[in-house]
């Protein structure tokens, strides 16, 4: 039985640089298919019921059919690709804004492991915030757990809310040393760490909330669905602390990492990601070894959670309904599908774990997170 779970609150990261790839990636695949499409002087005009690219542009961007008549013209596809690069122009900028104005952490570099990677930053909000411990929005990046970093954080969101920030980071998955659970191992540290830190910082540590995206979002279930870590009688004061949160934002995030199930139920490639044989030590691509099904086990949400868990907002981009997706699907694609937010919803349905599952036209506005937030943050 796990201990009962802080009072606490997390949620909500930024996703330019997700987004900023993903489009990229689809202005350019749009840039080709229209360019193959180009319309000869002396025949009718392309569309999808006479070109091959523009069909599989139909079943990729069913958005780009701007007239909604089931067919995609040559003239819509160009329309959409400019959209979407005025979609990219503005993102960058936006990411661009946000680290030019990104404020310098009042604490930076918080040692909190042995390892070069093993630390995090911490903002304070203003002192007039700070008449009482503060909760705590605590922040894993993104990065297939071969990549990232803390710095991808803009805090001032949460900030003015009222809440000290933290955004960590972990060690890299080399598929050797350093496999599953290590990174959510070393998260967890960061998190009892901040606890037994408490007092120096101001923060109240019966108040913290987790989040992340991608493989931040993984690490963020992996602590919040998880047996406490604590122990209380260890020799290491940092041990003793508790591992158990009030509430958690994960975002993008696979909820069941076993890649012939992916294969299955969210479709894509043979290869499913990239980071997979790294992230469990496989160089075979075998993952069916009872040592690697168990690895699966203890990684993936789905099999974690259990109803003394904290509430949750999960929160995806794009549309359910188009699972499976095809062979050449991007794995980026297939491993933030929204598919892995309803797969956990319904389990945390069941064990009666508040869930708001937010995902396509549906996707948290900043007043929903606040809200969110500040009722597992600030109850009273």
């Amino acid at each position: 039985m796990k201990a009962p779970h802080f009072r606490s609150f997390a949620q909500r990261r930024p996703r330019c640089s997700r987004l900023a790839m993903a489009g990229l990636v689809s202005v350019l695949m749009l840039s080709a298919i229209t360019a193959s499409a180009q319309q000869a002087p002396d025949r009718p005009a392309p569309t999808s019921e006479t070109h091959a690219g523009l069909q599989d542009a139909l079943k990729r961007f069913p958005e780009a059919d701007a007239d909604k008549d089931g067919i995609l013209t040559l003239q819509e596809a160009k329309a959409y690709r400019e959209q979407l690069d005025e979609r990219r122009r503005r993102l960058r900028a936006r990411q661009e804004e946000a680290q030019r104005n990104r404020p310098q952490p009042d604490f930076a570099d918080v040692r909190y492991g042995e390892h070069q990677r093993n630390v995090f930053d911490l903002w304070l909000p203003p002192a007039t915030s700070r008449n009482k411990p503060l909760p705590v929005f605590m922040y894993f990046h993104g990065g297939g757990f071969v990549a990232g970093d803390k710095s991808t954080l803009d805090p001032r969101p949460y900030l003015s809310m009222g809440y000290a920030v933290v955004s960590s980071n972990y060690r890299f998955v080399n598929g050797n040393d350093i496999i599953t659970p290590v990174p959510m191992q070393d998260c967890a540290r960061a998190l009892q760490f901040l606890r037994h830190k408490a007092d120096q910082f101001g923060i109240d540590p019966d108040r913290v909330a987790l989040s992340g995206g991608s493989a931040g979002a993984v690490i963020t279930m992996w602590i919040a669905y998880n047996d406490d870590l604590a122990d209380p009688q260890g020799d290491d004061p940092v041990a003793r602390q508790s591992t158990r949160v009030s509430c958690i934002v994960p975002m993008a995030g696979p909820t069941n990492l076993d890649p012939q199930w992916i294969r299955r139920h969210v479709g894509g490639g043979a290869a499913v990601h990239s980071s997979l044989p790294v992230f469990y030590g496989v160089s075979d691509g075998d993952y069916s070894g009872p040592a690697v099904q168990a690895l699966i086990k203890q990684s993936s949400a789905v099999h974690l959670a259990t109803a003394d868990d904290p509430p949750s907002m999960l929160v995806y981009s794009g549309r359910l309904d188009n699972v499976p997706l095809p062979e050449d699907a991007s794995q980026g694609l297939v491993i933030h599908h929204p598919y892995f937010g309803k797969v956990l919803k319904d389990k945390l349905d069941r064990l009666g774990i508040p869930c708001d599952f937010r995902y396509g036209d549906n996707r948290p506005q900043p007043a929903d997170t606040a809200a969110f937030l500040n009722k597992y943050l600030n109850p009273n």
